[in-house]
């Protein structure tokens, strides 16, 4: 015997519901599991006391397969990817970099260290800060809107660099539309492999930020990979040539192109693009994928 049909007016209202209460319960789980472990902690990018959600199912099966990543790597890519605030929704990895953040920019006259990115980005010592996120990040955005010099960005690859779409600033990190030495900070989190030039986009990056600026960022780097290699290249003519297997990020098939596969040379690289490199949180292990890069440009230029 067949099943018996569901009618569409029926189906627009159960398959809503169905949907919701999935939600609801990989909600019910992610919460258990983080009270079950232990995974409280104060949130150093809006500063609440709140439980922190691993995720393992951000790294799906199809994207460790064709990344090759060990069950541990897939595990340490998960907190990475996840470990998410409940109360901000900031992740591992924007998480550290707040606390870079508070780090390099310390008070000056010995006041008490911010405890979270919302109370920094308050301080009036911080807002005259020229900053450029370029790409979103969850939960760091949030907290910087409140910042004068806070200047947010997203590629969109159907408007042109420089225009806003939807309220949305739209910017190319290969060719930035901003003017020389506009910012003292640059953000961009897992955004550099996904960029069909790295040296450009390197380059862009020192060409907009004043002397002494710095770009805070993250890209993926797996401890097996000791060099740098690209993935796939743009073509004079628009083509993409394959230089390894095609992988996207989030999904292996599906999502963003990975032009550049990043290895533990990256500080090497950064260096002979003209910066003072420091890497917090490392070195990288199976254990610890989360690492912040800094690239700081040099106060005067090499002569």
């Amino acid at each position: 015997m067949g099943r018996l049909p569901v009618p569409r007016v029926l189906k627009r209202v159960l398959v809503p519901l169905w949907n919701q209460a999935h939600r609801l319960g990989w909600m019910v789980r992610d919460y258990g599991s983080a009270c079950a472990s232990g995974r409280w902690e104060r949130c150093t990018v809006c500063g609440q006391y709140r439980p922190m959600l691993y995720r393992r199912r951000v790294i799906p099966h199809r994207l460790e397969e064709l990344w090759q990543l060990s069950p541990r790597l897939a595990e340490a890519l998960a907190r990475k990817e996840s470990s998410d605030c409940s109360g901000c929704g900031a992740k591992l990895r924007g998480r550290r970099m707040a606390l870079v953040l508070m780090q390099i920019y310390q008070p000056s006259d010995h006041a008490v260290p911010a405890r979270s990115l919302a109370e920094w980005a308050r301080r009036e010592e911080n807002k005259p800060l020229r900053i450029a996120e370029i790409n979103r990040i969850d939960g760091v955005h949030e907290q910087l809107l409140a910042m004068p010099g806070f200047q947010p960005s997203d590629f969109q690859p159907e408007v042109k660099p420089g225009e806003v779409s939807g309220g949305v600033r739209c910017e190319d990190v290969t060719r930035l539309t901003y003017a020389d030495e506009t910012f003292d900070l640059v953000l961009t989190s897992e955004t550099l492999e996904h960029v069909p030039d790295l040296q450009a986009a390197l380059l862009e990056i020192y060409r907009v930020l004043a002397p002494g600026g710095r770009h805070v960022f993250t890209i993926p780097v797996l401890p097996g990979v000791s060099k740098t290699f690209a993935r796939m290249t743009r073509q004079p003519d628009g083509t993409l040539k394959y230089h390894a297997p095609r992988i996207c990020h989030p999904g292996g098939d599906d999502g963003y192109p990975v032009f550049t596969e990043f290895g533990t040379d990256v500080p090497e690289i950064l260096r002979k693009a003209g910066f003072e490199v420091s890497v917090y949180f490392g070195p990288i292990t199976e254990n610890d994928l989360a690492q912040v890069y800094v690239c700081r440009r040099p106060e005067t230029e090499p002569s």
